[in-house]
């Protein structure tokens, strides 16, 4: 084997070694402190992952169950920015079987597949239905392409429309095939 296809070795025998490949190398990246270091900073990596498929399903703005058994939608944030509003939700699915996402969440009158444009937000007191926003070219300003959620895992999901009035402090969110979300705060 030569030290070019070594996997091992530098590809060029005039450029140092990597560090790691050298005897002394290997005695700095075996010291004390730097496997301390690791194993904290994996600890912390440990600590700060996301919560399994269902632990976080009762946080946020509000939730709903969905018409599959085990899946639940979670709002995480309806936020008012210039003249628009981005909400952010989370799917759960913590059934057995996979969510099938291929034009499930669409609605009519938008290019694209496999996006969230079936999303509304609804004004009761305005008695106001706010669609997702197109671009010019009739794209959803959402998410796009989105695959199958798989058993057992969650999908991050938004959706940008038209703000409503500043008077309006809540609205419903209605995604399909999950229950109404009412009184969310528009932030």
């Amino acid at each position: 084997m030569t030290a070019q296809s070594h996997p091992r070795r530098a590809a060029d025998p005039r450029k140092p070694a990597v560090r790691s490949e050298t005897r002394e190398g290997r005695r700095r990246l075996s010291s004390p402190l730097l496997l301390g270091a690791i194993a904290l900073f994996g600890a912390s990596m440990v600590a700060s992952a996301d919560p399994p498929a269902g632990a976080a399903a009762s946080e946020g703005f509000g939730s709903a169950d969905g018409e599959q058994s085990g899946t639940r939608a979670v709002i995480t944030d309806l936020r008012h920015t210039g003249n628009t509003v981005t909400l952010k939700f989370i799917i759960y699915n913590d059934s057995s079987a996979g969510i099938g996402m291929g034009g499930e969440l669409n609605a009519d009158g938008y290019h694209g597949y496999r996006n969230v444009s079936g999303v509304h937000l609804v004004d009761s007191a305005g008695k106001k239905k706010y669609f997702a926003v197109k671009d010019s070219e009739g794209n959803c300003e959402c998410s796009d392409n989105i695959g199958d959620v798989a058993p057992k895992s969650q999908v991050s999901l938004w959706v940008r429309f038209p703000a409503p009035p500043d008077s309006v402090a809540k609205v419903a969110v209605q995604i399909p095939h999950f229950i109404p979300v009412d009184d969310v705060p528009i932030k």
